[in-house]
This record gives structure tokens, C-alpha cells and sequence, in this order.
């Protein structure tokens, strides 16, 4: 039997400053630790349109680095590829429709990270989310392998919090 995973879902409001510290700490652990990460989503909408904006682990691995989620942090204007890398249909990754729902569920400036992990709590992610101003808005045990196989479990935790 697999290890149980663990998701965990954090909501940030428009005053939330990103400044490379959740993306470094998703990439720490992949790298070190008895954590593993398993996959990871990001949703958020414009401050300004109101826009979607997401990225995902599956579509970052596709392109073989974190590269592509270094380029959605710091540079806007390549932020809509990467929503229409992750919106279109890639193996491991979130469908359209499920990043949608979770996207309805934001006002403009909101955005969600959901990230699944097996092994102990990824305390370097815990600190990196309060240091930009996150909170934690579901945390459950699941046997998903992916954040595909969570389906409406993931809106379902954003409209209750």
C-alpha cells in the first residue's frame, strides 16, 4: 500500500506579496528533505481585469524545469502562455474545467496554491505562505496521486473558507 499524501490548500488576498519565497520553497522540496512534493497548482485572478492566471507542476515539468514557474512570478506578460500551457491538456496536469471552478471561486487579486505531498509537513512551504501573506484553507489526508484525481474536493474547499 502507498504512503498516504497530504493536500493543502492556501488562499492569499489581494494584499499578498509574492516575492519568490513559495516558488523556492516548492523547489526545495523536490529537492531535499523526506517531503516529497507530488504536484502543485496555482490559481489566481488579475488585480486589475480580473483575469485567470495558473500554472501547475505538471506543465513546469513539461518543460523540464522550474523555469516556467520562475517566468509567471516575475514577468506578466508571460503569464498568459503559461495559464494556456496549463489550461490545455498535458499528462498529470489539472483539467481546464477544475482550474476554472476553482477560479470562480476568487475575486480579482485572490489567488489559491494547492500543493500534495507525502512525508512530513513541508515546514519551509508553512513559512514561506505566512511570509507572503497566506492562510491555510483546507489540510486532509488523500490517496491522490495528482490534483486531478481531487476533482470538486478542491473548489469545494476554497467556497468554504
Amino acid at each position: 500500500m502507498s504512503e498516504l499524501g497530504h493536500l493543502r490548500v492556501y488562499r492569499f488576498d489581494p494584499s499578498a506579496a509574492f516575492e519568490g519565497g513559495v516558488i523556492a520553497a516548492i523547489e526545495r522540496m523536490q529537492l531535499i528533505g523526506d517531503t516529497k512534493l507530488i504536484d502543485a497548482l496555482f490559481v489566481g485572478r488579475d488585480p486589475e481585469t480580473g483575469a485567470l492566471r495558473a500554472v501547475d507542476l505538471a506543465s513546469a515539468r513539461a518543460e523540464g524545469s522550474f523555469a516556467s514557474l520562475l517566468d509567471f512570478r516575475l514577468d506578466p506578460g508571460k503569464r498568459p502562455a503559461a495559464t494556456e500551457r496549463t489550461l490545455a491538456e498535458h499528462p498529470g496536469g489539472v483539467p481546464a474545467a477544475l482550474i476554472e471552478a476553482i477560479a470562480a471561486t476568487l475575486d480579482p487579486g485572490d489567488a489559491v496554491l494547492a500543493v500534495l505531498f507525502t512525508g512530513p509537513a513541508a515546514t519551509v512551504l508553512e513559512e514561506a505562505v505566512a511570509r507572503s501573506g497566506g492562510r491555510l484553507v483546507a489540510d486532509e489526508t488523500s490517496d491522490a496521486r495528482a490534483l486531478a484525481q481531487l476533482g470538486a474536493r478542491l473548489p469545494a474547499a476554497l467556497g468554504s473558507s
